[in-house]
């Protein structure tokens, strides 16, 4: 028999074609999907709940998308050095010694921690990614998994196209769909032009998505541009990997023939401001990209370039990074930077008739934020309603106290459900441990 779960008296951001939003609503969700959203008054006499969840002096809005992340082990190891020296003394030789049980604890903690900060979904880019699903169908995170494939001379370490394919063969729409495969590709500096090439002839046989990394350092986009004659974007699409369903990370350094080609293939962005802020990259042109019709989402990128994996935060920095970078406190408002973090990247992954809004037939994902807090006061409606400012400005993750994914709640007074937090953190800590000690006899002595 169905049960049926009912979301009561909340502030309901619906995040739908119109932006509506319920100041008293109530969701009711059975099936693993959303059978109504309305004002309470309306639905919830309606309906016979088995379980009700009072969301008085709470928002409750859709589950965020974190469109581009690297489950990891080594946060707050690297800090203060410009990207490719990090890459090249930390991040590389910590992928020669990572193993597939490492990858699992990695991406355990890393699902836990973004469902703990509301995050429902996400695009993962990490090593041993059959490892990653089993970890995502334990922890209960809707996540598309692309492996880290290389292919260029010197980066065998990483995984290769075949290992990829049988991955999307194996674990494509696992956990009733929950667990999705894409065809990832590191970078032009780590892959082939054949890689390239296979890999969207692939996406295309399987019908999957396509990730990679747009270019995030002005200096390596100028060297790819001398070694290529045109632009790293350009060289994407002449490899043919463009299109509605890939997502490229950063894209920090676009030139206005790059934005071209983006928005004339319907290509997808991931906008990380945080890490692009911390490694010194950069400013996306998200103000362009959004001009030309480009859909935009947000990602954080990973634990060790960000050491936060949560998207309530990018909101912020997103917004504050072009206001000050254009000078014009107008741009990018509450409500675009909140579509953003939600339905962009749901609809970036395919799934913006799935997820990403509060509608009837939608997958139930759903994150409820505690706005009785101090730092999210006033709580005031009408002529000076502040919900969605304040959540995009003033609230934390550690706000957000329950988390539904397909209806099951996975997060429940502030505690994952599915795992033992301090067991897990434990495990993880050794882990990164070994792993850091591993890889010191890869670190470069130049």
């Amino acid at each position: 028999m169905s049960e049926t779960l009912m979301i009561k008296n909340g502030v309901v951001i619906t995040v739908d074609g119109k932006n509506k939003i319920y100041k008293n609503g109530t969701v009711v969700v059975r099936d693993g999907r959303i059978l109504e959203v309305g004002k309470t008054v309306e639905v919830a006499k309606k309906y016979r709940a088995d379980t009700v969840v009072d969301a008085k002096k709470k928002a409750v809005l859709p589950g965020f998308v974190n469109l581009h992340v690297h489950s990891g082990l080594i946060r707050g190891t690297a800090e203060d050095l410009a990207v490719w020296e990090w890459l090249k003394m930390y991040v590389d030789p910590k992928h020669k010694v990572l193993k597939s049980e490492d990858a699992y604890i990695a991406s355990k903690l890393c699902y836990a921690e973004m469902l703990r900060a509301g995050v429902t979904c996400c695009l993962d880019m990490y090593r041993y990614m059959d490892r990653c699903a089993d970890a995502a169908e334990e922890v209960g995170i809707r996540a598309f998994l692309s492996p880290y494939v290389g292919g260029a001379p010197g980066f065998d370490y990483f995984e290769t196209l075949s290992e990829n394919e049988n991955l999307v063969r194996t674990r494509n729409g696992a956990a009733n769909g929950r667990i999705n495969v894409w065809f990832g590709l590191e970078h032009l500096v780590y892959c082939t032009e054949e890689t390239y090439r296979a890999a969207g002839e692939l996406a295309r046989k399987y019908g999957v998505g396509i990730h990679t990394h747009g270019e995030e350092s002005r200096e390596m986009a100028n060297k790819l541009t001398k070694k290529y004659g045109k632009r790293p974007t350009e060289v994407f699409n002449d490899y043919g990997i463009l299109g509605p369903k890939t997502v490229l990370a950063h894209c920090v350094w676009l030139s206005d023939s790059e934005i071209k080609v983006i928005a004339k293939t319907g290509t997808n962005i991931s906008h990380n401001p945080t890490a692009n802020m911390k490694l010194a990259s950069g400013v996306c042109r998200v103000l362009d990209l959004i001009k030309k019709g480009i859909n935009v989402g947000l990602g954080s990128d990973g634990i060790k370039e960000n050491n936060k994996i949560d998207i309530i935060q990018e909101m912020k920095n997103a917004a504050l990074l072009q206001k000050v970078n254009s000078l014009d406190a107008t741009v990018l408002p509450v409500n675009t930077v909140l579509r953003m973090a939600t339905i962009n990247g749901a609809t970036a992954l395919g799934l913006g008739n799935e997820t990403g809004s509060l509608e009837k037939g939608k997958r139930a994902d759903i994150t409820i934020i505690d706005l009785n807090k101090l730092h999210m006061s006033p709580l005031l409606f009408d002529e000076f309603f502040n919900i969605v400012a304040n959540i995009v400005y003033a609230a934390q993750g550690g706000d957000v106290s329950t988390v539904l994914v397909d209806g099951k709640v996975v997060v429940k007074d502030g505690r994952v459900q599915t795992v033992d937090e301090e067991k897990l953190i434990e495990n993880h800590t050794k882990v990164a441990a070994s792993v850091l000690e591993r890889r010191k006899k890869h670190v470069p002595q130049d």
